[in-house]
């Protein structure tokens, strides 16, 4: 039967709960409501539209009128009018209910955005499934499209979700992205011709204006970097996933706000495939599931799913149970006087030294050889081949790895037919005595051809080149540019990646079978041997490979991907400040120590001349030692341990029946914090609690008991930059 055929106030079905209700509103459209576990939607009876949502957790989350509501959108360019698009809230919908806890919502044509326009005969069938998931928490959408016309679609915006509300307040409603936090309420829609107030910044004009894009892929650079994103605040929200680990169509998001609404916001998935005529495409399943709490209990669907498609690989014990590594910048790349090296083979010892004594385990020399080329061959200007590879075993034996940084995905311009590919103009060309000190217009001595790494003769020259250096004793690497195919042309930017069709086909990318050849070799060898990478593709495909990152980025908030993925672990350059470094440590994320001499590139000095740097790196190594089963075991949660935002750095692991709270006074001045939790959130229902508070030195200076699950704990005065912990367990 037709929900719509269904009169009665409510049918309440067993199971997972299923209301179905047919409602008028004011304006004489009907609204079809359907609550499916905890997330009731209302469907526009004439479009399909999604009308509203509202779930326990966060009251009415979502609320539009049918004329400004959405569900699906594509776009539809067509001779009559390029702007074309055709949308649910255009067309006629059907609305079926075939079993108990699932709803069909067809469109037979799906309604144009110009209905005085002609447009090809035939029609763009579609069809959404909204069903509820067998875990009794969330909702599943997904979306067939099948094109009857003679034109294609060029894009398909779904789930396409119109008015959702600042439910949780203007400031406090955020959109949690895989690395970042967006606040999509805050401040005005600025009008198109104002000037903001800060003079320093120009208003918003006609191609920026009401868009926001949150683009996927390439890897640890941007901030939408997993299929996941989370709407709501400390109390409760909405987490929303698509189901289809390991595909390369990952989705960007977009939003938009609009001027006579402000207080109304509009996600979007962005899908990019053509459908062409006679072709049909598949949106995959998202999971929406409403919760309690901050962002962090949502994504636990999430990591659920990730953890049965990519269970976490084992990370060697350095990597694992480690603060960070140190980068040294030996030489650059186009000096020749041995005198103006920073470092020497013969140096590795001594840094490692200085290294392992503020707890660090792993070096990654840049320059020890020439870049783009195969095989590898040592700089001479730093050493011989014999010195470098003592050098790597006197470190070793200190207790630190070395894991030399190797370019080979850009190969020499004579190579280039080689590699199947085309002679390129890359332009790396960089050194401080240049200027500008990077790509000057003048001389490219660093440049070359971009080779696609699924190119076989390229994997046969990499495994060779990689397996002479193993056999001689040399079996950790960190790799630039980690890319499943090719990059762009202008300049080599790796967010300019470009191809990477061998993973369409749905088998295993080449560099990921080079590179697991590598590993094997290197692992018979020494099986706590590590691989690094800078991740530019996507992280799915990243954690098969990479034990840690190196990328170029400074300290980013990415709690959710640390809370899904084990590995690799996400790198955060730390040139100098004691407060990052503990930043990065309260979130779990592996320091890229590299100090710097005065008016000297990054990885030029030891970091025992930074001494305020080397302090924190003390304390922090202390710390994760001490409270290790929490990083390696426990489950980030960071600031979702909250009820409600703190003035304050804070971060949360939970461990079975226990909680670690880290804080960080990332103020200016001394304070007293006070940290609200709801501890039912985390832990198992208990009777009491028992509260241990520890300074930044890990010593235990209180103990206490609690008789209730809403607990707010309270620092002692805390300096700028100072540590505190709490530790919790149920009794």
């Amino acid at each position: 039967m037709t929900i719509a055929s269904c009169r009665a106030p409510a049918v309440r079905w067993l199971g997972c709960v299923v209301i179905f209700a047919l409602m008028a509103t004011t304006a004489g459209a009907r609204v079809v409501k359907v609550r499916l576990n905890n997330l009731e939607i209302g469907i526009d009876d004439e479009t399909g539209s999604i009308v509203s949502l509202n779930s326990p957790y966060t009251g009415e989350l979502l609320e539009a009128s049918p004329e400004a509501a959405g569900l699906l959108d594509v776009a539809y360019p067509v001779e009559s009018f390029t702007s074309m698009r055709l949308a649910s809230r255009f067309s006629k919908a059907t609305i079926t209910q075939p079993s108990s806890d699932e709803v069909h919502i067809e469109w037979a044509r799906l309604g144009a955005s110009r209905q005085n326009l002609p447009i090809p005969s035939g029609a763009v069938i579609a069809q959404v499934t909204i069903r509820a998931a067998a875990d009794g928490k969330s909702v599943i959408f997904s979306c067939h499209i099948e094109n009857e016309t003679g034109a294609s679609v060029r894009q398909e915006l779904f789930p396409d979700l119109w008015g959702l509300k600042p439910f949780a307040g203007a400031q406090a409603t955020r959109l949690r992205l895989a690395r970042e936090v967006v606040h999509p309420f805050e401040g005005p829609v600025p009008p198109v011709d104002t000037i903001a107030e800060d003079s320093n910044t120009v208003g918003e004009y006609y191609e920026q204006f009401g868009w926001k894009e949150h683009t996927a892929g390439f890897g640890y650079y941007n901030a939408n970097s997993l299929r996941w994103l989370d709407y709501g605040g400390f109390d409760g929200g909405l987490s929303i996933f698509q189901k289809k680990w390991g595909s390369t169509d990952w989705p960007d998001v977009l939003t938009h706000r609009t001027e006579h609404d402000p207080n109304s916001l509009r996600i979007a998935w962005e899908h990019k495939q053509e459908i062409a005529h006679g072709q049909s495409w598949d949106s995959g399943e998202f999971w929406i599931t409403p919760h309690a709490g901050a962002w962090a209990k949502g994504i636990e669907v999430y990591r659920d799913y990730v953890n049965q498609v990519n269970p976490p690989s084992k990370l060697p014990a350095s990597v694992r149970d480690g603060i960070g590594f140190q980068t040294i910048w030996m030489i650059q790349a186009g000096e020749v006087d041995p005198q103006k090296a920073a470092f020497r083979f013969s140096d590795l010892p001594r840094v490692a030294e200085d290294a392992r004594r503020y707890g660090i385990h792993e070096i990654v020399p840049w320059g020890w050889c020439w870049y783009f080329t195969l095989p590898l061959e040592i700089r001479s200007e730093l050493g011989t081949e014999k010195e470098f590879l003592e050098a790597v075993q006197r470190s070793r034996e200190i207790g630190v790895n070395i894991a030399p940084f190797i370019s080979v995905t850009i190969e020499p311009n004579r190579d280039a037919e080689r590699y199947s590919t085309t002679p390129g103009t890359e332009n790396w060309t960089y050194d401080p005595e240049l200027i500008p000190m990077f790509r000057p217009y003048y001389t490219r001595f660093l440049t070359g051809a971009s080779v696609d790494t699924n190119n076989k003769a390229w994997q046969q020259d990499v495994i060779a080149a990689l397996r002479s250096w193993i056999d001689k004793g040399l079996t950790s690497f960190t790799w630039d540019v980690f890319t499943l195919g090719r990059l762009g042309s202008q300049g080599g930017d790796p967010s300019l990646l470009t191809t990477i069709d061998t993973a369409r086909g749905g088998e295993r990318p080449g560099l990921l079978t080079t590179i697991d050849t590598v590993r094997k070799l290197a692992r018979a060898k020494n099986s706590e041997s590590t691989f690094a990478g800078e991740s530019v593709t996507h992280l799915e495909f990243d954690s098969q490979a990479l034990d840690y990152t190196w990328n170029w980025v400074d300290y980013e908030d990415a709690a959710p991907i640390t809370t899904v993925l084990r590995s690799p672990r996400l790198n955060c350059n730390v040139e100098s400040s004691p407060t990052l470094a503990k930043k990065c440590f309260a979130d779990n994320l592996f320091l890229n120590v590299m100090p710097r001499k005065l008016d000297q590139p990054n990885g030029t000095a030891l970091i025992s001349e930074k001494p305020a740097l080397a302090a924190a790196l003390s304390t922090v190594s202390k710390l994760r030692q001490e409270f290790l089963p929490y990083f390696v075991s426990g489950t980030l949660i960071g600031d979702s341990v909250l009820a409600r935002p703190l003035d304050a750095f804070v971060r949360g692991y939970q461990l079975k029946d226990k909680l670690l709270v880290i804080i960080l006074n990332n103020q200016d001045q001394p304070k007293v914090l006070r940290l609200p939790s709801d501890l039912s959130l985390w832990l198992p229902k208990a009777t009491r609690y028992e509260v241990k508070y520890y300074n930044a030195d890990g010593k235990l200076m209180a103990t206490k008991l609690v008789n209730h699950s809403h607990w707010e704990g309270t620092t002692g005065k805390l300096d700028p930059g100072e540590l505190a912990l709490f530790e919790i367990q149920s009794k």
